[in-house]
């Protein structure tokens, strides 16, 4: 059994990760590291895990007696967190924040990208592993094939749209999404800067070594409560059958990656680890539709997926969640 603890409290995500500890069936949840929540219990703050489990939050930090320590802090706290608390050399980390994605080399330990469907052999060995960024998972999954056979050479456009509980990560005390905030509301918002492309471009920099064109990326807020749709378009003269090809060769030994023969719905995600990939071609342009759960693939399910395969787990162990399409 691995003995696991998470610093932090607040966020949708962060309520999915305690849901998906609880019920890992080699998992023992030991700690919640929350100074200014202790001795509140968990499911106060997050009432859907009301009937799993009666914990409270601690203001201990003890982590000798772990192994794996998940850091759910808004961003700036965890480099601030990891720098205040020595922690035990053989303790592995996982962690939430952005600001551990891209390369710093000789900064806090240094940390492994954690997009299990680029790096899996090097998170696999790792000893801390930063969780990648919803929007960031969504498009490098449906461009990675591209890059391995070096077909990434023209303008690639991207369009996402996200739920709610990815624009609200960290909801106010006492204000649940309301009616009027999930279904009266579309907007974009930091199109062309969002700082997630950075962990795109760096991910298929990685792969596609001659990679140097432009992303375009237009970011939204949907109005629904969970999932990311995301929709690329780029120049690609390869006939879509061999493209079809190629992108089930590369994710064939994937677990969460399926390539579907129409356009997905954001509801066959929800609740669920998966990413939907359906391609087409039009007029030169292929069409790349990339669909998945920002709280679970986006998040909680691709820390577990991080999780199993630093402690030698089968992958999918406590990931067999079941959809809520209907």
């Amino acid at each position: 059994m691995l003995n696991v603890g998470i610093v932090g409290s607040e966020g949708y995500a962060v309520g999915e990760l305690f849901s998906l500890l609880i019920n890992h069936p080699d998992v023992i949840l030991r700690r919640v590291y929350a100074p200014n929540r202790a001795g509140t219990m968990v499911n106060d703050v997050h009432p859907g895990l009301f009937g799993e489990r009666r914990m409270k939050f601690s203001d201990e930090a003890v982590f000798d007696d772990l192994d794996i320590l998940f850091i759910c802090l808004q961003t700036g706290a965890s480099r601030a967190f990891l720098h205040t608390h020595k922690l035990p050399e053989h303790l592995k980390v996982i962690d939430f924040s952005l600001e551990h994605r891209l390369p710093t080399e000789g900064i806090d330990g240094g940390f492994v990208y954690g997009l299990p469907e680029a790096y899996r052999r090097r998170i696999c060995g790792a000893q801390r592993v930063a969780v990648p960024g919803c929007f960031a998972s969504s498009i490098a999954i449906g461009l990675i094939p591209l890059a391995k056979h070096l077909l990434l050479n023209k303008e690639i456009h991207i369009h996402s749209v996200a739920g709610k509980t990815e624009a609200a990560a960290r909801p106010r005390e006492g204000a649940p999404l309301s009616y009027n905030m999930l279904f009266d509301d579309f907007s974009i918002y930091r199109p062309f800067e969002h700082p997630q492309i950075d962990e795109v471009r760096n991910t298929l920099n990685d792969i596609q070594k001659s990679f140097q064109q432009p992303l375009n990326f237009i970011p939204m807020r949907g109005n629904y409560a969970r999932g990311i749709y995301t929709s690329i378009y780029t120049e690609c003269s390869v006939d879509i059958q061999t493209v079809k090809d190629m992108y089930s060769e590369y994710y064939d030994d994937h677990s969460f990656i399926h390539i579907v023969d129409k356009y997905p719905d954001v509801r066959d995600i929800a609740n669920t680890n998966n990413c939907l990939l359906h391609l087409s071609k039009h007029d030169g342009k292929l069409l790349i539709v990339s669909t998945l759960d920002n709280l679970l693939k986006g998040a909680a399910g691709t820390a577990i997926h991080i999780m199993n395969l630093m402690a030698g787990l089968v992958e999918t162990t406590g990931l067999r969640v079941k959809s809520s399409s209907f």
